[in-house]
């Protein structure tokens, strides 16, 4: 079946989205029936354009590979913020990655959630893949959601069946913030926090590549990180092995950084992925002289997720992002 293109509507200004279907045809079906459904999105925050060429890239293939199901594509879910280059929803400069499932009634950012939400949760997903975009220099990775309303029981066989698709991207798997964070953060809120806590259906975050720009590199493995869950849905035959190692060791949380305590030039010290024990130097900052101001000094045993996109530090501004070990 060829691609099937669909639009939904959001905002006063007759603006659109664009969503493209792609399903496995009759005659290519391993199986018969309606198979998996999946939702592909990319490009919450504007600036982040990675999944947004991976899923123009995934298209062609999709159609020459599906056997199963069918995968419905969300290339843009902010072209506002993509045409002009910010994270946020430009109308009202909200975080559109927290305003999920959105009101109808609201402000622009949570009209244009409602919007996409209603539409998404209308086709019934079994899964749903988000695309993001970090940093120049950050560690490819795939985030875990947690979810919070559900009940002991149901919560862990959730969970469990994100890190089983998380876990076929090939990707470092990092979970999120501890629960109370989680929420104060209002991560449920987020498109793969609210698809977990009210779709109650597994869902990951893939972050790859840097901002603003398609990076060659981080489109292909965001591509392959996305055919790694598909294959493992079984709904394409296995991909090629995705070529960014994951960091060993592990289960890991995402934390903030250590902090700087001073003013001056943020000189890193180490790469990102390099595993380091508690005490380790992760940072320098130095004086446009050259005088050694501070060693920032890492809080607990883990590895740089991402460095921070400064060169420049005041007191209090974290240096990186930081993996730690997940509690269990």
């Amino acid at each position: 079946m060829p691609r099937t293109v669909s639009r939904v509507s959001y905002g006063s200004r007759g603006a659109d989205l664009v969503v493209v279907s792609v399903s496995a045809p009759p005659e290519r079906r391993a199986v018969p029936g309606r198979g998996p459904v999946v939702v592909l999105t990319a490009n919450v925050h504007g600036d982040e354009c990675t999944g947004t060429g991976a899923l123009l890239r995934l298209l062609p293939l999709l159609e020459a590979q599906l056997t199963q199901g069918t995968v419905h594509l969300y290339p843009s879910l902010n072209p506002d913020g993509l045409e002009r280059r910010t994270r946020r929803v430009p109308e009202d400069d909200q975080d559109l990655n927290r305003q999920f499932p959105g009101d109808a009634f609201g402000s622009p950012a949570e009209r244009l959630a409602h919007a996409a939400w209603t539409d998404l949760a209308a086709r019934r997903p079994d899964v749903l893949i988000d695309l993001h975009a970090d940093c120049p220099g950050a560690v490819p990775y795939v985030l875990l959601d947690r979810a919070v309303s559900l009940r002991s029981t149901a919560r862990t066989e959730l969970e469990a069946q994100a890190r089983t698709l998380a876990a076929a991207t090939g990707l470092t798997v990092i979970h999120e913030y501890p629960d109370d964070r989680y929420q104060r953060f209002r991560l449920d809120r987020s498109l793969t926090g609210a698809a977990l806590n009210r779709l109650q259906i597994p869902a990951i975050t893939i972050e790859a590549g840097p901002r603003l720009v398609l990076d060659p590199d981080a489109v292909d493995l965001a591509v392959r990180g996305v055919l790694g869950v598909l294959g493992q849905l079984g709904m394409v035959d296995g991909g090629a092995p995705v070529v960014a190692p994951s960091v060993a060791g592990g289960p890991w949380r995402r934390e903030s950084g250590p902090r700087a305590s001073t003013t001056g030039v943020l000189v890193p010290r180490v790469r990102p992925g390099q595993p380091l024990a508690r005490s380790a130097v992760v940072a320098e900052v130095r004086s446009l002289a050259g005088g050694l101001l501070e060693e920032v000094i890492a809080e607990s045993a883990g590895f740089v997720l991402a460095p921070a996109e400064r060169a420049h530090v005041v007191p209090g501004v974290a240096v990186c992002t930081w993996a730690t070990a997940e509690v269990a």
